[in-house]
């Protein structure tokens, strides 16, 4: 290359590098602006896309629940975890949890997610049953009638249904849900998330109050305060029954 063609070259090369600095600071003053990033509600695995599968799992688990014991013990019974509302927190929790767990073995053969989710599902279900124990002094499930049970806690059989929840949900139902949470318009999703949220910590915080004065009255205890009082008229013993029909004493 000539010298007379190592400065031109030199040239274009000054002129590329301003243009490219003055474009990245003054957009207005080319022809076109920049095109900004459209911004998706809840992309990825964020905090509200998990607390909203949170809620739509909670929910299915109920249903899911309520069906099986029409099936198998012929009575529609109450599944929720909550006084208001249709929610089973363990499945709420455990769908998150399957979620953050499973969703990068999502493209591997459905084999090994349905062991994954059998050995974790019955983990998860023998802890979450040792906690409702030892936290509310009930028990709310007991396997103690199932063949190859774990102290009641949990049998193969529900392990193996926790496998095939699994294999269903990160191959079918977490791509359908996640792209429909990602429509929702970002500025009202936000607001949306946050007063579901503030509902669900009320709920189970009333409902954990409601859990524990139902066993303080058990016990003979009468109300001390003005939310005994609250508690006692709007939870007595015949709707905490019905709310919790399988809760019973270790």
């Amino acid at each position: 290359m000539t010298v007379k063609g190592m400065l031109k070259y030199g040239v274009y090369m000054v002129i590329k590098s301003t243009n490219r600095r003055i474009s990245r600071t003054h957009v207005d003053l080319f022809d076109g602006e920049r095109p900004e990033k459209a911004q998706v509600f809840a992309a990825g695995l964020s905090f509200y896309k998990l607390f909203l599968l949170f809620l739509i799992g909670s929910f299915l688990g109920d249903i899911i629940e309520t069906v099986s014991c029409r099936i198998n013990l012929g009575v529609w019974m109450n599944r929720s975890s909550v006084v208001w509302g249709r929610f089973s927190i363990v499945w709420g929790l455990a769908i998150v949890l399957a979620t953050l767990l499973l969703y990068r073995c999502r493209h591997r053969p459905g084999i090994l997610i349905f062991v994954a989710g059998t050995v974790l599902g019955g983990i998860y279900e023998f802890f979450s049953s040792v906690f409702h124990e030892i936290v509310f002094g009930k028990v709310f499930w007991d396997y103690s009638h199932f063949p190859f049970n774990l102290n009641g806690r949990v049998n193969l059989l529900f392990c193996l249904y926790w496998g095939i929840v699994a294999v269903i949900w990160i191959k079918k139902l977490y791509p359908l849900f996640s792209r429909l949470i990602e429509k929702i318009p970002p500025r009202p999703g936000v607001a949306l998330t946050w007063i579901l949220l503030a509902f669900m910590l009320i709920n189970i915080a009333v409902s954990s109050m409601a859990m524990a004065r139902y066993n303080s009255r058990s016990d003979g205890a009468i109300a001390e305060n003005v939310v005994d009082e609250w508690l006692d008229f709007h939870f007595d013993n015949a709707r905490m029954a019905a709310t919790y029909p399988s809760a019973e004493e270790r």
